[in-house]
């Protein structure tokens, strides 16, 4: 992710400044580590929450931002036989879950924060996201997942949710 895309100013609207608050309020309580879930709606502005915050915290906050889609779309690209892994949704969950973890490790022994973000495509492969996170955010370790919710439309990740702090951005 470029820099300039996360160091912009955005608007926040009431509901993102109060769930900003409590994200803040959480991680600045210190010694603190887990994970914490900002769930709402798609388009309810978690995106633009999360880009604030690690702008407001850090001089490059692209050091702390995954975008899950692009990231596992370019490693699947990296797989010598793509078609199979359309056939085999095992495997490919299997993959996502590995590199996943192992992107996670990594970022973890330099940076103590997390942002994961844009998780839509997990979806089908019911990856619970909480439970890999939960292997590294320890020790002062905090990851933030920004997960799209509409109940309505029957898109409802199934995770883990005991082993996290939720923070909801209801529109």
């Amino acid at each position: 992710m470029s820099q300039n895309t996360l160091r912009q100013q955005f608007q926040l609207r009431d509901t993102q400044k109060a769930a900003y608050e409590i994200l803040q309020a959480r991680i600045d309580l210190g010694g603190s580590s887990g994970t914490i879930c900002i769930v709402g709606d798609f388009l309810s502005g978690k995106t633009s929450l999360v880009k604030q915050f690690l702008a407001d915290r850090f001089e490059h906050p692209e050091y702390y931002y995954l975008n899950v889609n692009l990231y596992l779309l370019e490693q699947l690209k990296k797989e010598e036989d793509l078609s199979n892994l359309i056939l085999t949704k095992a495997k490919t969950r299997l993959i996502m879950q590995v590199t996943l973890e192992e992107a996670i490790r990594k970022h973890f022994e330099n940076y103590d924060l997390l942002v994961l973000d844009a998780i839509e495509i997990i979806y089908p492969y019911n990856l619970n996201l909480i439970t890999i996170t939960n292997k590294y955010a320890r020790d002062g370790k905090i990851c933030i997942i920004c997960v799209p919710e509409n109940r309505e439309r029957g898109f409802v990740c199934d995770f883990s949710w005991g082993m996290c702090e939720i923070i909801r951005l209801d529109v």
